[in-house]
């Protein structure tokens, strides 16, 4: 395919998105595209990473170190500030071939969290579990908070973010010294240090889950965590291809979740006292409850996985 003919989808606010719209159909030829069918995009310019397509993201302005870093850890190809920087994104074909050179690695799932405190890190190692019960080896990538629901102590050492920063061959080597065994999970390992994974072309795993806990953008989320209240709201103006699964412990029914998320989540746990048990103890996802993991099961399915 040549450039000129590269699909994109543009997810950008409105007024940015007719700016970014005019400059690569006119400067590049580039043809953008609907994500309801027909030609499928092959680059998403975006406010944030897009799970499935490889994603530049724009943002408005100057872009701050850490704004740059948690896009690229959540595997943007690049992150371009809008407008200074914008003939960098016809460099974008180049990265995508590049990272397809880089394929063979696990796939990633990724698990956000709409706020603080509502279960991200747990669904997480949950999910985790789930593939390494059915027989995938499986490492989950998260911070300290994490680490204790599974009953180890805080990350020492190179973790996550030293593994974003060197060559995807470098970073296949190193996987298997750094990674450790989750108490009582066969095949399920952690990697500390933050929930970012650049890339995973050559790690030695069958799959890998990402806990990005509370992230500034969701879209590159597998699978948004929430509590049964309020923020559902913000969730709705999403749409409707962001999973969101919610925790029964908000003041909401589920009659009220769905008028504020516009449709119904894929799925509901509660929050009990035996899950909260699990966590105080470290015994995540082995004390989970088996109701508790036969929903999450459905879940992944809805989703793919």
């Amino acid at each position: 395919m040549r450039n000129e003919d590269l699909p994109v989808a543009l997810d950008l606010p409105d007024g940015l998105a007719a700016e970014v719209a005019s400059f690569v159909e006119t400067e590049a030829g580039w043809q953008v595209v609907g994500t309801d069918g027909g030609l499928a995009p092959a680059l998403a310019i975006a406010s944030g990473p897009r799970p499935g397509v490889p994603s530049v993201v724009v943002v408005e302005g100057p872009a701050d170190g850490e704004q740059v870093r948690a896009a690229l850890l959540a595997g943007a190809l690049d992150v371009i500030a809008w407008p200074q920087d914008r003939r960098r994104l016809l460099d974008a074909p180049l990265r995508v071939r590049a990272t397809g050179r880089q394929a063979g690695g696990p796939a990633v799932f990724r698990v956000a969290g709409c706020a603080g405190g509502v279960g991200t890190s747990t669904v997480t190692l949950a999910v985790g579990g789930l593939l390494a019960w059915s027989g995938r080896p499986t490492l989950v990538v998260g911070g300290d908070d994490l680490l204790a629901l599974c009953g180890l102590g805080p990350w020492t050492g190179p973790g996550a973010a030293e593994l974003a920063a060197l060559a995807p061959a470098d970073a296949a080597a190193e996987v298997p010294g750094l990674a450790k065994a989750v108490p009582g999970v066969d095949r399920l390992t952690v990697l500390g240090g933050g929930g970012g994974v650049a890339g995973t072309g050559g790690w030695p795993l069958a799959a890998v889950v990402a806990d990005l806990r509370a992230p500034t953008h969701l879209h590159g989320a597998d699978l948004v965590c929430a509590r049964a209240d309020s923020r559902l709201r913000a969730l709705g103006r999403l749409g409707g291809d962001v999973p969101v699964l919610v925790g029964e412990s908000g003041p909401l029914d589920r009659a009220g979740v769905r008028r504020l998320l516009g449709r119904a989540p894929v799925g509901w746990v509660p929050w009990s006292v035996r899950v909260a048990r699990a966590g105080v103890s470290g015994r995540v996802p082995s004390g989970l409850p088996g109701s508790w993991i036969s929903t999450l099961r459905a879940v992944l399915r809805r989703v793919h996985r």
